[in-house]
C-alpha cells in the first residue's frame, strides 16, 4: 500500500500494554456505581404507614422535616393495574401475591414494603394490599409519591 514504498510501518511504536489494567478499572467503578445507586443504600420515597402494631385504627405518620417522608425499603411492589402486580421479578395476581409475600417475609423478617401504585390501581386494591402486608408481618409500608410539579403531572 502506501506505507509500503516510505517503510511507515517500521517506524510505527507498538500500542501501550497498560491500557488494559486501566480499561478494568473503570469497568469496575462503573460495576460499583451501579451496584451502590441500585441497591438499599438509596432511600425511596414515599409516605411511611404503620400496618403491624396498630389495631384496626388508621395512624396518620408524623412527618418532620429531616426525614423529608424517605424510608429504606427492602422490597418494592409495582401496582400497574387491579389485577396487574409485580414483585420480586414476576407478575402475580392479587391472590398468588399473598404466598409470594409470606415466604418473603419467612425469609426477611421486619421487612418495609414500597408500593408503587399506578393511577389505574382503585383505592380498594391497594388498601387491601396494605392489609395483606399487615397480615403477613411486614413492618411498614411506604407509598411512593411524585411531587406535584412533577413531569408525569396531570395537565
Amino acid at each position: 500500500m502506501i506505507t509500503r514504498p516510505l517503510d511507515l510501518v517500521s517506524r510505527l511504536s507498538p500500542p501501550p500494554r497498560d491500557l488494559d489494567f486501566f480499561a478494568w478499572v473503570n469497568v469496575a467503578f462503573i460495576v460499583l456505581f451501579f451496584g451502590l445507586l441500585g441497591s438499599r443504600f438509596v432511600l425511596a420515597p414515599g409516605l411511611p404507614m404503620t400496618v403491624g402494631e396498630s389495631g384496626s385504627s388508621l395512624d396518620l405518620p408524623a412527618i418532620g422535616a429531616a426525614s423529608g417522608g424517605t424510608g429504606v425499603a427492602s422490597v418494592v411492589v409495582s401496582y400497574r393495574r387491579d389485577n396487574v402486580i409485580l414483585f420480586e421479578g414476576g407478575m402475580y395476581s392479587q391472590a398468588d401475591l399473598r404466598k409470594q409475600m409470606a415466604d418473603y417475609i419467612r425469609k426477611h423478617p421486619g421487612a418495609v414494603l414500597l408500593v408503587r401504585a399506578d393511577r389505574q390501581v382503585s383505592m380498594q386494591a391497594f388498601l387491601d394490599l396494605c392489609e395483606m402486608a399487615k397480615s403477613v408481618g411486614f413492618a411498614n409500608v411506604l407509598v411512593a409519591a411524585e411531587s406535584a410539579g412533577g413531569e408525569n403531572a396531570p395537565k
